[in-house]
């Protein structure tokens, strides 16, 4: 009795693990859509790196090899296809395969203010942050 109690209790701390819906996809850090009348605001700073997937979570390597996780702007998304992971902006379709060097608008985000908002993506992810958006 005592395997299957461990057993059951594994379970359901790998399910504890998994990204939304099950997909088994890396989970991809996004802001917050901006409240109806309010602007959103682009850090207009050029970033670059190369997209990674580290703890199951979308991040950014520097040439130095840090890792950065990137909270994007809504309009970027993850997808897949026969090479492998890549970024894609929704408005021009415009792919940004993993494993490629990219550069991308944003701007450093100080560890305390991601924390605060975004618990779960901290907690998942973890420092250092970044905002970022795709070129258009």
């Amino acid at each position: 009795m005592k395997l299957f109690g461990s057993l059951v209790f594994m379970l359901f701390a790998a399910a504890g693990c998994a990204t939304p819906g099950g997909s088994g996809d890396p989970f991809l850090p996004l802001l917050d859509q901006v409240p109806e009348g309010q602007d959103e605001v682009f850090l207009t700073a050029a970033l670059g790196g190369v997209p990674v997937i580290e703890h199951g979570c979308v991040r950014i390597a520097s040439i130095d090899g840090e890792t950065r996780t990137v909270l994007w702007h809504r309009g970027t998304e993850l997808g897949r296809d026969a090479t492998g992971y890549f970024l894609r902006n929704t408005v021009t379709g415009t792919a940004y395969h993993f494993g490629q060097q990219m550069v991308f608008g944003g701007g450093e985000m100080p560890k305390n203010w991601a924390e605060r908002g975004y618990p779960e993506i901290a907690k998942r992810c973890g420092p250092p942050y970044a905002s970022g958006w795709l070129p258009r």
